[in-house]
Formats: structure tokens, C-alpha cells, sequence
């Protein structure tokens, strides 16, 4: 022990503003004070090499009895040697000092300054360097397990644990309690209990349990802690004085040998070898075996399926030289892994060298179809091939490009789609186009199949053109075509109507489609019918006559619209189809009504004709007549032809009443008009009419004779026959005689008829005119 120095000139190396708090929760003491309050540089130069030390006691300390006290900490370093003065002067103190279990009473701390020359000021002056009020301090009694043992059995892969509980070494504890294990990474206090990362081994273990065994089935090799802890209704002893964690950790290892590093592999498509190096890889022990391995798949379990074991060479070996089997084409994984001289084999083989490379002992075309064919039918593109033969495992992936010939790069660069697979047995693909396409389109159809790599498929990417790839284009289109900007429809008197549009340069092989629509319905689909077809040429008009349906004196106004379908199946949809206007079909007779006028323009009579008629309008007086046409506005034409002339002549309807003049006279007692009227859609008709002031209408005298008188008496007979004769003459001279008398006879005039007649009024004038 160094001198005492207690003279007034060592108390600026005494500690200052000495304070301690107890911490019921954590059962723990906090001390701090700080450095000397001085702007004196030599004894701030001096603190740098100053040391203080901590004293416990359960009465005041000084400078007599602190030797005998319990110190708690000493070397705690009053300044750093990089402190600035002031860095120096400021610097505090703090240490926390964990309360002994089963404590409880009062308790002095105090603070001793030990110079660079030995000297040790020990003043433990009030409030300075030490307590003149002890601090009453708590220590709860020990609750957790004593003397934590752990021993790893390598041979059996096994960590055993054993412990001392609690209520073995005081009595006064109760049994109802449990125990729980946890493993963590590094060693573990009361301070850092709760922020180390920890696992719970086992828990709810009862109280007369004190060992337990941690058996290991898969690989492990780690440097691992344990702690056990007892729980008394939910509280345990985080306190770690027991020694119920370790303070060293367990090494526990079933992994046998290793070798790590990397591995190089090279396959010679010439002479069908792979070569394997692993030089620079680190082995554990050169005594022990290398084993190479090749699957055709990764390599996670030396005796997983498909792992086979290829060579077995000395430690230091660092070359190999595999010859892989003839029909070969897949991925192959190899590994290197070392075993020690009792045979376990590594089991770390995320580090063993290891690497996989693609290998091909195959017949050129041997993985590939070889009658790809396809073809693109409404709006589908059908491919067909013929299956490998004795791969019933395999896959058919098929791929498509809208750039170009789909080759292995393709595939390997992206520049083809796989759009969809198939198994074995299928042979065919559908693709739907979805949406409006037109474009050229490759096709190539590769297999994923097992070819010497065991149950394991992998994708072939061999692309020969012509066989599993398409060396022209197929076209492939879904682009509806393009209904003509209109449609014309002109009815013709031959009864039919001409339909014209012009075509498109755009539409090669579309087929156009004529529609027909009787019904007022437009919008609905099933009232339109079908009425020809003809195939685009170009820009040119095209024109397709259709016969109408109008029958005769019928009158239609349909509408026609005009659809497509082009080469591909793609129709125009109904709501894109032309239409046309309205079309007047007509095949309605013209209907004309004559009235004939006197001089004084008052109507004589009247007449409707609708062909064919021969009429008589006799007994007229002698004079001047006009003769007015009243039809439809639809009349285009009326020609008509005087007995008098020879050529025939065209009525003008320009003007308000189209009228002809005609005149009877002594000399011209009779004339005849012969009739023919159009109509603006080519229905004609034609009649005859006769207008005379001399001719009359002959009366038709019907004789029934009576078959009961009628007897076979030849005498009788010609005696009754010719008394009937007589009687008959002097009857018809009668008869005739009566009617000129009532022709001739003057009848008061009436007013004129206004307005057209009816149909009626039409057949009693007919008894006044006669019909041949």
C-alpha cells in the first residue's frame, strides 16, 4: 500500500460530489462522482495519472479501517492521458454495483485517490469522497438453479446437461416451481439477458428434473451457450449468480470432415469429357478421402436420389477427368467432399466445391420433333408435330416470334415467347389470337424430357428449321375488314336493284356480303337476309344486282347493308355493316283517271284505266272536247296515238292539267286513243279508247230455249223455228227503235262533278260506255 496523504494540499485529488442510488427493481447500487474543480494545470496534468478506487462498508469508512472494507472496483482511471484540461476537469464517474443476494442493511461507499508516486489520499471527506449516510440496500436470496454442467457426446451426436435446483441448497424454497433451458450465442449477465438472442430449449421441466439430453439428427458444428433458469409463478432469477449459465461455450460437432473452396468444370463436346478442378480448395486433413459426386440435379443430400458417387482419391488430389455416357443431354451437378479416416462423411455442403454445366452426347436431331406444321384458321393457330418416341415424361414447350425464325439464341436471348406446353400424348396447339393482330408469325415447338439424366426433365433448346421451327412466316390475322365508306342502291325497271361500292386494296381475298332488310327494325341481326356475294377487286366500283322481292302491284322500301369476310375468317360485325337508304321498289301499275270536258270546260264523264281496258264513250255531240290525264306523281311517260296519225305522241305533264283537244264533226264522227303510261319505276300500262257521236252500244239479247218443248218432230220442229225468227226480227226492230229514241233525246244538263270520282262513281258512268 502506498503512503497516506491526508495534508490540505492532496484534497484536489480527491473525488468530488460523491452520490449512491440503490435501484430496488434491479436490486443494484449506483455510484458516480466527478474530478477535482480546479483550473490548476499541474493538478489537472496530475489527475491523467490518478486512480480511483471503490469501498463498500457496513460502517463509516476512514482512513483506519477502509484497508479492511470490501472494494468493489479499483483502477478506474480519474483522467484520460488524451483528456484535454477541461475534458479533465469535467469528467464523471459511475459504476453500478449488483447488491449480494440475502442482503439487507445499510451500507457506506467511499472513494480513494491513488497518485502516479503511490501516494493514496483516503479523506473520505463528506459528500466528497465518500457517504456520511449509509444507503440501505436489498438483496433478494438466490432463486435459480446451481452449478450449470454441459458435455457434448460426440459419438452419439448428444449434449448432456445437468444442474443442482435451487431448493436442494435452501430448503425454505418452495417445490412448486419449473424449469426452463435456453441456448444463446455468447455469455450472458444481468445486464445483457434481455437483448441477447436467445432459444427456449425446453421449459415447464419439474423441480425433481435435473439433467436433460439434447439429441442431434441432423447436422450440427457450433459453439453454443446454455442457461437454466427456475420459474416461481411466472418470476424468475436473471441474476446469474448461481452458476446456472456457462461461461464458456459448448462446442458441439456431427460434421465430419470438409474441403472448401471453389470447383471448375469443362465439357469437351469433342471426346465427350468433362474435367473437374479444384485446385486451391482447403482440406481439413490431408489424411482424409476426397469423394467426387455428379447428380442431375443440385446436390443438397449425398443420398438423395440420382446422386451417385464417381471417384474416391487421396486428400492431397486437386484433377479429374470424367467420360460421360452417350445419350446424354442435361445439366449435370457435381461436388467434392472429404471424409475422415473413420468414414463420417462432410455434411457441410453449402462450402463444398461445387459446380453444374451442360452436357450433350446426343445424335444430331435425336431431342427434337420433326414434322412441326401449322396453319392459322379462323382466328386460331393450329400447330401439330409427332411426339418423341419412348418419352412419355416429356413436355412440349411451344414458342412463338413475331421478328423472325426462332433459333436456340432466340430462345436463349429472348426474342421468342413461350406461350404455352403440352404433354405426351397431345401432339397439337391451339393459340387463340386475342385482339386485332395482323402480322407474320415463327413458330418452334422444343421438348423437356429425361435423356440419360434419370427421373430428371430438362428443356432441349435444339432448333433445327423446318423440322421443330418454321422457316416461313404464318400469317396471322384477326383485323376485321373495313366496311366501304358507302353503299348506293338504285332500283331498275327490269325489277331489279343495282347495289354499288367501291373496294379496297387493303382487302385481298375478302369475300363481300349483301344484305337485305324488309323489316322497319334496322338494330335487330336476324331480320337481315343474305342476297349475294362478291369477291373485292381492288379500288374499282363494284356493282351486284338483286332481284327484288316486291311482287306484282306490290310496293317494298328495303334497305340493304353490306358485310365482309376476308381470308382469314374475320367478318365485318353486324353493327359496322353499310347500309344503305331506303330503296322504292315498285312494281305497282300506274293507275289513270281520264275526264273528258265539253267546249263550255263541263265535265262530260270520267274514267279510271290500270291497263288493258278497250273503251266506248259514245253518243257525244259534235264538237270540241278536252281530254285531261290525272295519275301519280310517279308517272315518268304517257304516250298516246290519234287514229288520225301515224307516230305517237308524248302529253306534257309540265303543266298544271295535262290535257288532250279533240274534236268530233260530221267528217270525223269517231277517233280512238291508244294509251301507254310509265312509271318512274318501269311499270306501264295501256289501254284504248274510242270517242264517237254515231256509234251506239248493241244490246245483248239472251235466248233460253226450253228443252221440254224441244221434240223430235222434224215437221213440228221447222214450223216452230221459223215462226221464232219472225218474232225475233220484229222484237229486235223494236228494241232498236226504243233505244235511239232515248239517245237522241235531249236530257237536261247537270253541273259538273268536282274532285276525282271514286271507284264507284267510276262503274255507273261504265253503263254509259262500252268495254270490248
Amino acid at each position: 500500500m502506498g503512503a497516506q496523504a491526508d495534508g490540505e494540499e492532496n484534497l484536489q485529488f480527491e473525488s468530488q460530489n460523491f452520490a449512491a442510488v440503490y435501484d430496488a427493481v434491479n436490486e443494484t447500487t449506483t455510484l458516480s462522482w466527478g474530478n477535482a474543480d480546479t483550473n490548476d494545470y499541474l493538478i489537472l496534468e496530475e489527475l491523467k495519472t490518478t486512480n480511483y478506487t471503490l469501498y463498500r462498508s457496513d460502517e463509516p469508512l476512514n482512513t483506519s479501517n477502509y484497508p479492511q472494507s470490501e472494494m468493489i472496483q479499483d483502477g478506474i482511471q480519474a483522467c484520460m492521458a488524451s483528456d484535454t484540461f477541461t475534458e479533465c476537469k469535467e469528467r464523471t464517474h459511475q459504476v453500478v454495483y449488483e447488491v449480494p443476494p440475502s442482503t439487507d442493511g445499510n451500507y457506506y461507499y467511499g472513494v480513494t485517490s491513488t497518485l502516479e508516486n503511490g501516494t493514496v489520499i483516503s479523506n473520505f471527506s463528506a459528500g466528497e469522497g465518500g457517504l456520511l449516510v449509509p444507503i440501505q440496500e436489498f438483496g433478494s436470496p438466490i432463486t435459480s438453479p446451481y452449478n450449470l454442467q454441459a458435455s457434448y457426446d460426440i459419438e452419439n451426436a448428444t449434449t448432456h446437461l445437468s444442474w443442482i435446483d435451487t431448493s436442494s441448497v435452501d430448503s425454505s424454497l418452495p417445490l412448486n416451481h419449473t424449469t426452463s433451458i435456453w441456448s444463446h450465442d455468447i455469455m450472458v449477465n444481468r445486464s445483457n439477458w434481455n437483448q441477447t438472442n436467445k432459444t427456449e430449449v425446453v421449459v415447464n421441466l419439474s423441480s425433481d428434473v435435473v439433467s436433460f439430453d439434447i439429441a442431434y439428427t441432423t447436422d450440427v458444428s457450433r459453439t453454443v451457450f446454455y442457461s437454466v433458469l427456475h420459474d416461481f409463478d411466472g418470476a424468475s432469477d436473471l441474476r446469474f449468480l448461481s452458476g446456472n449459465t456457462l461461461g464458456t461455450g459448448l462446442v458441439e460437432d456431427n460434421v465430419g470432415s470438409s474441403i472448401t473452396g471453389a470447383l471448375q468444370v469443362d465439357f469437351n463436346y469433342s471426346n465427350n469429357i468433362t474435367s473437374l478442378n479444384w485446385t486451391g480448395s482447403v482440406i481439413e486433413d490431408i489424411n482424409h478421402t476426397l469423394h467426387i459426386w455428379r447428380s442431375p440435379s443440385a446436390i443438397v443430400d449425398l443420398a438423395g436420389d440420382g446422386v451417385h458417387e464417381i471417384a474416391q482419391l487421396p486428400a492431397n488430389t486437386t484433377h479429374y477427368n470424367y467420360s460421360v455416357e452417350s445419350e446424354y443431354s442435361g445439366t449435370s451437378y457435381y461436388m467434392i467432399t472429404l471424409s475422415d479416416v473413420l468414414g463420417n462423411q462432410q455434411t457441410m455442403l453449402n462450402s463444398a466445391p461445387k459446380a453444374n454445366l451442360y452436357e450433350y452426347t446426343l445424335l444430331v436431331d435425336e431431342n427434337i420433333v420433326q414434322d412441326l406444321s401449322a396453319a392459322f384458321v379462323m382466328g386460331t393457330t393450329q400447330l401439330t408435330w409427332s411426339d418423341l418416341s419412348n418419352h412419355p415424361e416429356a413436355v412440349y414447350q411451344i414458342w412463338r416470334s413475331n421478328t423472325g425464325s426462332i433459333l436456340t439464341n432466340s430462345l436463349l436471348n429472348g426474342n421468342a415467347e413461350m406461350i404455352g406446353t403440352v404433354t405426351a400424348g397431345v401432339e397439337h396447339y391451339n393459340h387463340t389470337i386475342v385482339g386485332d393482330v395482323s402480322e407474320n408469325a415463327w413458330y418452334a415447338v422444343t421438348v423437356v424430357a429425361s435423356f440419360g439424366t434419370q427421373n430428371v426433365s430438362y428443356a432441349q433448346t435444339n432448333i433445327t428449321l423446318s423440322l421443330n421451327s418454321l422457316s416461313q412466316p404464318l400469317v396471322e390475322d384477326t383485323t376485321s375488314p373495313e366496311a366501304p365508306a358507302s353503299l348506293s342502291a338504285v332500283y331498275h325497271p327490269n325489277g331489279t336493284t343495282q347495289l354499288s361500292w367501291s373496294g379496297s386494296v387493303n382487302e385481298i381475298g375478302t369475300m363481300w356480303m349483301l344484305y337485305r332488310n324488309l323489316n322497319s327494325d334496322l338494330a335487330e341481326e336476324s331480320f337481315w337476309v343474305e342476297v349475294g356475294t362478291m369477291a373485292n377487286s381492288g379500288l374499282s366500283i363494284h356493282n351486284l344486282f338483286v332481284n327484288t322481292v316486291a311482287q306484282t302491284d306490290e310496293l317494298i322500301n328495303p334497305v340493304y347493308a353490306i358485310g365482309a369476310q376476308d381470308s382469314f375468317g374475320n367478318t365485318i360485325a353486324f353493327e359496322d355493316w353499310m347500309l344503305s337508304s331506303a330503296v322504292r321498289e315498285d312494281r305497282q301499275s300506274p293507275q289513270v283517271q281520264m275526264k273528258l270536258f265539253d267546249s263550255s270546260n263541263a265535265l262530260e264523264t270520267s274514267r279510271w284505266f290500270t291497263g288493258g281496258e278497250d273503251a266506248t264513250f259514245s253518243n257525244l255531240e259534235v264538237g270540241n272536247y278536252s281530254l285531261q290525264i290525272a295519275t301519280g306523281d310517279d308517272v315518268e311517260s304517257i304516250l298516246y296515238t290519234l287514229s288520225t296519225e301515224q307516230s305517237p305522241k308524248t302529253l306534257n305533264q309540265g303543266t298544271a292539267n295535262p290535257s288532250i283537244d279533240l274534236s268530233l264533226s260530221e267528217n270525223l264522227p269517231n277517233l280512238s286513243i291508244a294509251f301507254v303510261v310509265t312509271d318512274n319505276s318501269g311499270n306501264s300500262v295501256s289501254f284504248d279508247v274510242l270517242f264517237c257521236n254515231s256509234c251506239l252500244i248493241q244490246p245483248q239479247v239472251i235466248i233460253e230455249t226450253n228443252d221440254a218443248t224441244t221434240t223430235d218432230d222434224d215437221s213440228m220442229e221447222g214450223s216452230s223455228s221459223s215462226d221464232n225468227e219472225n218474232i225475233l226480227i220484229g222484237v229486235c226492230v223494236l228494241l232498236g227503235a226504243l233505244v235511239v229514241f232515248l239517245l237522241t233525246r235531249s236530257a237536261p244538263r247537270r253541273k259538273s262533278p268536282t274532285g276525282l270520282p271514286s271507284r264507284e262513281e267510276d262503274q255507273w258512268i261504265s253503263k254509259y260506255t262500252g268495254n270490248q
